[in-house]
């Protein structure tokens, strides 16, 4: 039985007007906690109420048994009361790492169709987490986002995080097979110049939260970015 989550969304009229910032926080649960923590988690996100801050998705991360979720933010603020009560607040919760992209690109098609492709099409899904040469940013960027398309791999998004200390940008695949990502990471991604270093994190299990408008308000987000860019 859980217990009840008690949140105190801000007032709509106190959310900032402000573009929309994408977070994905990682959540390192304590060995021995993983289900408890997990469920308690996926409560409290499901029955989170608020403008600042919108859960998308939430995923295991293979390798690590630790939790991962991407939200939208619109009030930073209300971000901050978000991961007091709603993430920290966690019993088993060890410790949380934010990655925040302030900018990016995305396949719009692929990204408005995710939750069902990860859905009933069981597709993989693997975060490329990638180090660029200082310097070289915006020429490798351009040349990832230029490799050639793949019969059996489909970009999602490729985000920018240069103010991360893990990695510099952030690249979302899916594939039937990990074979082919696999593939795909080591003949295109890591030859790319301006790539000095690649990390692969399969996600599994996702736990679809947002809302159709949420997804819009996410494309939307892509789209605006890029037309601003004059692309």
């Amino acid at each position: 039985m859980k217990k009840a989550a008690h949140f105190d969304p801000e007032p709509t009229s106190a959310v900032q007007s402000m573009q929309p910032i994408l977070a994905i926080i990682d959540a390192d649960i304590m060995c021995g906690k993983d289900e408890t923590a997990r469920e308690q988690m996926l409560y409290n996100l499901r029955h989170y109420r608020g403008n600042g801050v919108k859960p998308l998705w939430t995923n295991w991360l293979r390798q690590r048994a630790d939790l991962r979720f991407t939200c939208l933010i619109h009030d930073v603020a209300a971000f901050n009361k978000f991961m007091l009560d709603v993430v920290r607040s966690v019993d088993g919760v060890r410790e949380t790492n934010t990655v925040l992209s302030f900018g990016g690109r995305a396949d719009i098609d692929t990204l408005l169709e995710l939750e069902m492709e990860v859905s009933t099409n069981n597709m993989v899904a693997v975060n490329v987490m990638i180090d660029v040469q200082p310097g070289m940013d915006r020429q490798c960027f351009q040349s990832l986002l230029d490799l050639p398309r793949h019969p059996e791999v489909k970009r999602v998004w490729l985000l920018n995080c240069y103010h991360s200390q893990d990695s510099d940008l952030m690249l979302l695949l899916l594939g039937k097979k990990l074979t082919s990502i696999t593939g795909y990471i080591m003949s295109w991604v890591r030859t790319t110049p301006g790539v000095i270093d690649t990390e692969s994190q399969t996600v599994m299990d996702w736990r679809w939260l947002a809302s159709p408008q949420d997804v819009v308000d996410l494309a939307e987000l892509f789209f605006t970015r890029m037309t601003l860019d004059g692309e």
